[in-house]
């Protein structure tokens, strides 16, 4: 069976083509990832900002392209956070009509479970490992107790939060004190798995910058997926970031140009989950919802 399975989230949208087979991905065509910045404006008016709108439409338009081109018998979209939060999620859900794409609003459970098995698919045991899913509008923490994944969604996103506190680049040490401080109350306040775990996997655009960043080459696969990020190295990068302009940091070799103005407020989520969960290092996967949605296709009607 060849999947076409998207997650379009609230800083990125992501295509992915693979063949699969038995509920085992047999073999990735294509995967490919837009930033469409879906949660515009969203925390402050709950509704999708024209501008999104526009680029999620013009982002489709492609994308049918590419499914088209590769003959897929089956296309899955899921939105998350953003599509969540708002009132017009129906503009959403008909833009994704125009283009043949039907589109699923999940829940947070939901994105929860399939970031778990997406992140994971290459693991023989998922036994006493958490995943850290950075995204946009929200940040997940995923475990998997007595073989049922669950997680906990934070609204603390790298979009939300640039949205909220950070009115400027390089970035004033108010603005970010304020950022750290709502990512750090917040996870303070869920409801995090209190076990102890021999491993953290994190995914999404945060990780997989860093990553590249620090190994100063552009993205691949093979460099970025299993890399080793230390918490002293991702806290290191956000004292360098924060004082450069995001025409600056778009030059750094690894970064994704138009990650640079969240990648600061993206870095202190991800340190500040680490942190919450007791780590001080974490495994980068490349991989997460979109994986797990192709994966489990026979879930969507």
């Amino acid at each position: 069976m060849k999947v076409a399975a998207l997650d379009l989230g609230s800083n990125t949208s992501l295509l992915l083509i693979a063949e699969v087979e038995g509920g085992v991905l047999k073999k990735v065509l294509h995967d490919e990832t837009r930033i469409t910045k879906m949660g515009q404006g969203v925390h402050a008016n709950r509704t999708l900002h024209p501008d999104a709108l526009a680029r999620l439409d013009a982002c489709f338009a492609d994308y049918a392209k590419t499914i088209k081109k590769f003959g897929c018998e089956k296309i899955v979209a899921v939105a998350t956070s953003a599509a969540r939060d708002v009132k017009n999620g129906e503009e959403l859900l008909r833009l994704g009509q125009k283009y043949g794409i039907p589109i699923h609003i999940i829940s947070g459970d939901q994105e929860a479970r399939l970031t778990f098995r997406g992140a994971l698919c290459d693991r023989e045991s998922t036994a006493g490992i958490a995943v850290i899913d950075v995204g946009g509008g929200s940040t997940e923490v995923i475990s998997d107790f007595g073989g049922k994944p669950s997680g906990v969604s934070v609204d603390v996103g790298s979009v939300r939060l640039t949205e909220l506190f950070v009115s400027r680049h390089p970035v004033p040490e108010d603005e970010l004190a304020k950022v750290l401080d709502y990512a750090r109350s917040a996870f303070g306040k869920a409801s995090l798995p209190d076990e102890k775990f021999t491993e953290v996997v994190a995914v999404a655009g945060t990780p997989t910058t860093l990553a590249a960043v620090e190994q100063e080459q552009d993205f691949s696969e093979e460099s970025v997926h299993g890399y080793k990020l230390e918490l002293f190295v991702i806290e290191s990068w956000i004292s360098k970031m924060k004082t450069m302009t995001v025409e600056a940091r778009e030059q750094l070799p690894g970064m994704q140009p138009k990650r640079a103005d969240v990648i600061v407020t993206g870095s202190i989520i991800l340190a500040e989950a680490m942190r919450a969960l007791g780590q001080t290092k974490a495994t980068v996967s490349t991989r997460g919802v979109r994986y797990g949605v192709a994966l489990a296709w026979q879930d969507f009607k």
